[in-house]
């Protein structure tokens, strides 16, 4: 064992010598918390870019936009779930079912026939009565109905025809769908924005890196 050898081995049996490598190792490595801090905007890190800064300040953005936009699209839900059901409410009051007679035989529908009778369905001409005022009109029928046959039909508040009433509970669903549509929609595109940032950020580094390596290469030999 030559002179070096035997002094790096005395040295590492120095306990303050182990000790000073520990803390040296820690201070380069340093917790998450500090690599977070010299990473931000702000840092005075000489190898970042403004182009870098600008990602950074994106991020933290983005970030707080797709956080908010968690109680706003709730509320857009909150907003049309209360429509929805004030209008199914409606619904539920001014519609009711009644029987109707069939005055023919069911027929498919034609292209000129009533546009609110769906083109796939059957229809047939029948009679109603609401409140004892007799009504007749084309009924969207099952399929293969004959003359005579009664089925049930829903009517609005002037006896005409129409869909059942929205539940509450299609109501509630719809709200739900539509304010996770919009935080899907909102916090896609700010995310697909970030990451096109991200990519044009990298090319940038990228050509710069080239232009140094090309600089360097040029320069003269000492």
């Amino acid at each position: 064992m030559n002179v070096l050898d035997e002094q790096c081995h005395a040295a590492t049996r120095d306990p303050h010598w182990v000790e000073g490598l520990g803390d040296m190792t820690m201070r380069a490595q340093g917790g998450p918390m500090r690599r977070l801090w010299r990473s931000a905007p702000w840092s005075r890190n000489p190898l970042m870019g403004g182009f870098h800064r600008l990602e950074t300040v994106a991020v933290a953005v983005i970030v707080a936009f797709v956080l908010l936009m968690v109680p706003i699209a709730g509320a857009i839900g909150t907003v049309y779930y209360a429509n929805s059901s004030e209008r199914a409410q409606g619904e539920r009051d001014t519609r009711k079912q009644v029987g109707a007679v069939l005055l023919e035989d069911s027929r498919p529908a034609a292209p000129d026939d009533d546009p609110r009778i769906p083109r796939e369905s059957d229809y047939a001409s029948a009679r109603w009565f609401v409140d004892g005022v007799e009504h007749i009109g084309r009924l969207q029928t099952p399929s293969g109905a004959t003359a005579g046959q009664e089925i049930t039909v829903w009517v609005d508040a002037d006896a005409l025809p129409t869909t059942a009433p929205q539940s509450g509970i299609h109501a509630g669903l719809d709200g739900v769908a539509l304010a996770v549509t919009v935080w899907f929609i909102s916090a896609g595109s700010a995310i697909t924005a970030l990451y096109v940032l991200h990519r044009i950020g990298l090319r940038r580094r990228m050509a710069q890196w080239d232009r140094e390596w090309e600089a360097a290469d040029h320069r003269p030999s000492r």
